[in-house]
Parts: C-alpha cells; sequence; structure tokens
C-alpha cells in the first residue's frame, strides 16, 4: 500500500501521466521483487543431529571377503564344472550330427555282418550319444570311436581313422572296423566306405 501510494506520489510531482496498464506493470514487478528478496533472505535448512557427540555410523561391521572361503572354492569348482560340461556337450553334439557320422551309420545298417552281430535298428548305444576322439575334417584328422546297439541288445565299438594331406584331395581310411564281443571286424574288406 505505501509502495502505491508513492508511485502515485512520484507520477503527481513529476507530472507524467500513467496508463492503468503501466501501473499495473510496475505492481507485478513490485511484487515479484518483494518474492526474490524474501526467498533469497531466508536462511538454508541444516541437518541437526540429535546427539553431535556422536558421529553418524553404521553399527554393524563390514562383511569379511576372507570369510567362508571353503564356500568361495566349492563355488568357483561347481561353475567352472559346469561351464566345461555344456562345452563338451556343444562339441559332442557337432559330433554326432557330423555327415561323417551319418554315413557311418548308414553304412553299418547296410552291412550284413554288423546286422548279423547286433541286429536290425542299429544306432549309437547309451543315453546320450558320445563320439570319442578327433573329428576335423577341415584339418584332415579323423580318428574316432562311438558305441552302437541293435535289436540283439549287444554292443559294439566302432573305429574310423583317416586323414588327408590337403581338402582337394580324398580321405584315406586307415581303420574302419567295428568290435562286437572281442570279435573285430574289417569293415573295410565287406564294403567300400569313401569320407567326403
Amino acid at each position: 500500500m505505501i509502495r502505491n501510494q508513492m508511485c502515485r506520489s512520484v507520477l503527481l510531482i513529476t507530472g507524467c501521466r500513467c496508463s492503468p496498464l503501466s501501473y499495473t506493470n510496475y505492481r507485478l514487478f513490485s511484487s515479484i521483487s518483494t518474492l526474490n528478496a524474501t526467498a533469497t533472505s531466508a536462511p538454508e535448512a541444516e541437518i541437526i543431529l540429535k546427539n553431535k557427540d556422536k558421529p553418524l555410523r553404521i553399527e554393524r561391521e563390514l562383511p569379511d571377503p576372507r570369510e567362508d572361503r571353503r564356500k568361495q572354492i566349492f563355488g568357483f569348482i561347481g561353475f567352472s564344472v559346469a561351464i566345461t560340461a555344456s562345452l563338451a556337450l556343444l562339441f559332442n553334439y557337432e559330433k554326432t550330427e557330423s555327415p561323417i557320422i551319418s554315413t557311418s551309420l548308414y553304412q553299418l545298417r547296410r552291412s550284413p555282418i554288423t546286422t548279423e552281430l547286433l541286429g536290425e535298428n542299429i544306432e549309437f548305444a547309451g543315453l546320450t550319444p558320445w563320439v570319442f576322439g578327433q573329428l576335423n575334417p577341415v584339418k584332415g584328422k579323423i580318428d574316432i570311436k562311438f558305441y552302437i546297439k541293435g535289436d540283439k541288445g549287444k554292443t559294439g565299438v566302432v573305429k574310423l581313422v583317416a586323414d588327408r594331406a590337403n581338402r582337394s584331395e580324398e580321405f584315406l581310411i586307415h581303420e574302419w572296423s567295428v568290435t562286437v564281443d572281442d570279435k573285430h571286424i574289417d569293415l573295410l574288406e565287406e564294403t567300400p566306405f569313401k569320407v567326403d
């Protein structure tokens, strides 16, 4: 109110004419200035501790990283074993799905001697098919063995050994055999086998 009266007095003394809009703008500017001054002069909030003699701390000891060392070692060993087993299963699956293994099983099913010893429906023996040894056609090295079974319930061991100097040449088969009940059969003498 006092500020408004001073404004009117100044305007009357100077003889200036002030429109209602200019006077309204002056009042608005005065209100904003007053609010800014009030906000600036307000003190900042301070954090007040109940007991200044006691510092702020956590009433609990930090965990010792060396504690339960045996549990950490067993956990790491278990993790390593799980990763190794997963990789072994993955690589073995690639071997079982190889065209070389598929061709081997196809030739074994057509072999009269093998079907006579093992029966029909020759397939991998065991719950999980497993191919042992090295199967690397890119490097030209094959040295594998795997177990098969037929309708007669017997189990046989198939062994295939072959190699080649480069990828432009065919594989040279050194051994292609099946063993059933200590009876070794050379399949190369029975049927020709070609590794692609």
